[in-house]
This record gives C-alpha cells, sequence and structure tokens, in this order.
C-alpha cells in the first residue's frame, strides 16, 4: 500500500447524479444534512486509517461488496492492483471513467460463486455489507478464500444500537430489510469462523461512547 495515498470523499452533486434506485450509493453519502454525510464518510476513513497502519506494504486489495464504488477513488492510488465485486457494478463504472481508476478491475457476480483470479488478497474491505446476508457463511467463507495468508481483513459494521435507532428517526431514514445482523453479531461469526480481530475503531468517537459503527481489523487464525 502507498501510505501517501490521501482520503478522496467524492463529491455530493457527483453521488447524486449516477445514484440509482439500487441503493448501491446509498443516500446518506450524499445527504443533505451535513452531520449524516460525515458520520457515513467518516466508516471509510477510519478503515482507511487502520489500512495505512496495517497493511503498508500490501499491494492487492479486493472491495467486496464494494456498492456504487464510494471507496475506490481512495484504494487504487494505494494498491498495485484493485478488484470490486458487487451484483451491480453500474454506478462503480460510472466512478472508475470519471476518476480514471486504470488499475482496477470491476466483478459482477455472486459473491458465494464467482473466482477471482487476483486472489489471494493482502487487503479486503468489507465495509457494511456483511450484515445484508441472511446466511453468514457465504461470505465468510469467500473471505476465508481470498485473503493472503499474512492479510488483513477491514469491515465497518452498524451496531443497530437504541441511538443508532433514534437517529434513523430524527432524519427520517429507513432501515433497510436486508439488515439481518448487528454489528455485534457479525463480529461474534467472524470470530467463530476464524478470524481474530486485530484493531477496532469507532464511528462518531473513536473510544466507542455509544458508537453508531465498529471499524475493526481482522487476520485470518493459522489453519
Amino acid at each position: 500500500m502507498q501510505t501517501s495515498a490521501a482520503f478522496v470523499e467524492l463529491p455530493r452533486e457527483f453521488l447524486a447524479r449516477i445514484a440509482t434506485d439500487s441503493e448501491r450509493i446509498p443516500r446518506l453519502y450524499y445527504s443533505r444534512y451535513g452531520s449524516v454525510r460525515g458520520f457515513f464518510w467518516m466508516r471509510l476513513r477510519l478503515v482507511f486509517r487502520l489500512m495505512r497502519r496495517l497493511s503498508p506494504g500490501a499491494k492487492r486489495c479486493l472491495d467486496f461488496g464494494g456498492g456504487g464504488g464510494v471507496f475506490l477513488p481512495t484504494l487504487c492510488p494505494a494498491f498495485e492492483r484493485v478488484v470490486c465485486i458487487d451484483l451491480e457494478t453500474v454506478e462503480a463504472r460510472a466512478v472508475q471513467c470519471a476518476f480514471g481508476l486504470d488499475n482496477l478491475r470491476l466483478v459482477q457476480g455472486d459473491i458465494g460463486t464467482t473466482e477471482l483470479p487476483e486472489a489471494p488478497f493482502d487487503a479486503i474491505v468489507a465495509a457494511d455489507v456483511l450484515e445484508h446476508f441472511a446466511d453468514l457463511s457465504v461470505p465468510v467463507a469467500a473471505l476465508a478464500r481470498w485473503i493472503a495468508h499474512d492479510g488483513v481483513l477491514y469491515t465497518s459494521l452498524p451496531t443497530e444500537t437504541g441511538l443508532y435507532v433514534a437517529l434513523r428517526r430524527v432524519f427520517g431514514i429507513t432501515k433497510p430489510e436486508d439488515h439481518y445482523h448487528t454489528g455485534a453479531e457479525v463480529e461474534s461469526f467472524l470470530e467463530r469462523s476464524g478470524f481474530s480481530r486485530i484493531a477496532r475503531l469507532y464511528v462518531p468517537l473513536y473510544w466507542g461512547v455509544l458508537p453508531l459503527f465498529l471499524v475493526s481489523a481482522w487476520r485470518l487464525r493459522k489453519r
């Protein structure tokens, strides 16, 4: 990873223009409320902070369930090769074209059945995607298959606490129907599946008071 690379927050107007009804780019990234946008972008900022600390020599990165590709303009300058996989890639392709991301390969496919010849990856980002799987064994098995033996998995997960629910009501945000698990439930499953957490940060307060999101780094235990 090129530690000199910088975090890129995509312009609100650009995201609103390319977003489709699929919600691959959640409206929170371009919300009219600055505080909401700030909290949502903060998740990726903290993931990138952990990556710079824990994956300084990494060359290959996977954006796992990368959605609309909002993290790709940050990841591509930082790694030699980036792959992004999701069921839809329309918005991500628009991001790739707009930012000239030549070292990126977009893969439109099912995580459970698609093979990636670039694997294993030194770094894998799974930002707010794992909670969308009713059966967590499917994505976690893919993560274990694709991560390098010394690679690092980076996750961001919603806590779904009372504060989280209350803020949804304040800002008129509807909970997605496919949020099947809390962040704590997903992290427990990762631990039972052979991953060990090596670092954690929180949104919005770094020291973990009333967190809205858990941002963690993981390594797969030796098998």
